[in-house]
């Protein structure tokens, strides 16, 4: 790669880094704060507040876009919808979330706790009303109230990144909570062809042209718990939407980052 683009394309990714961090800070502590003088409840206010998260996660990628830092391209069903519904992505990237929530309007999240901890995230996660990950059986419960009342969810049934090239285990939270509230999944998997921003790839290693990611919305799928155990259905209904990402995922495979 010309040492002069690989510059440029380094110091363009830091100002995308930059402007993500200084745009959570003032969606913070400037935005939210009058989102929220709204005098409705607090279910009212959270939804009010993930409508503006998707606004600003649409115009982060876009941004990320016009600095020809990656292209993406959606493909399949629209994902989410105007009823509740459990997206069930894979997390290969840093900018998963973003994806997907620049198509969602309203979902709620579930995330890692250290979000809370984080000074440019902590505000935004806890106004947004999204969800710690290291709930166990209250983490199911909380996300099957959220769809009780009307709403979606967005989960990484991986709990981590996606390990290079491949797929991690998945956690059988989703189909608990798909089996107990009768909600469909919908599995929406990211293809990314470069390893840009993926787990232990640092961010300056830049690939020596606009890497491409490709996401497919698959139509959502109903689990039926029949007279089986809650524990069996939900093992079998995890198999079957990893299987599904398998197989989808074997259909590309990342390119070389440019040294």
């Amino acid at each position: 790669m010309n040492l002069l683009l690989k510059v440029g394309r380094i110091l363009r990714t830091g100002v995308a880094f930059a402007t993500f961090g200084f745009g959570a800070l003032a969606l913070a502590w400037v935005v939210l704060p009058v989102v929220r003088r709204g005098g409705d409840s607090d279910e009212g206010s959270q939804l009010r507040v993930q409508r503006w998260i998707h606004r600003a996660f649409r115009a982060f990628l876009g941004w990320m876009e016009r600095l020809n830092l990656v292209a993406v391209e959606f493909d399949g069903e629209p994902i989410g919808g105007s009823s509740p519904v459990i997206v069930v992505a894979n997390h290969p990237t840093l900018i998963d979330v973003i994806l997907l929530i620049s198509r969602m309007p309203q979902a709620d999240c579930v995330v890692k706790r250290e979000a809370w901890s984080n000074p440019f995230l902590r505000n935004v996660v806890s106004a947004a009303g999204y969800v710690p990950n290291d709930g166990g059986v209250e983490l199911v419960e909380t996300c099957a109230a959220r769809i009780r009342a009307g709403r979606s969810l967005v989960l990484f049934p991986e709990g981590t990144r996606s390990p290079r090239a491949g797929l991690g285990p998945f956690r059988r939270g989703a189909a608990h909570v798909a089996l107990r509230t009768g909600c469909p999944v919908q599995p929406v998997a990211i293809r990314p062809d470069s390893p840009f921003l993926s787990k232990g790839e640092a961010w300056w290693r830049v690939p020596d042209r606009t890497p491409t990611s490709r996401v497919t919305a698959y139509p959502p799928m109903r689990f039926d718990r029949g007279r089986g155990a809650a524990s069996r259905a939900a093992r079998e209904a995890t198999n079957e939407v990893r299987e599904l990402f398998l197989k989808e995922l074997s259909r590309e495979r990342w390119s070389h980052v440019g040294s």
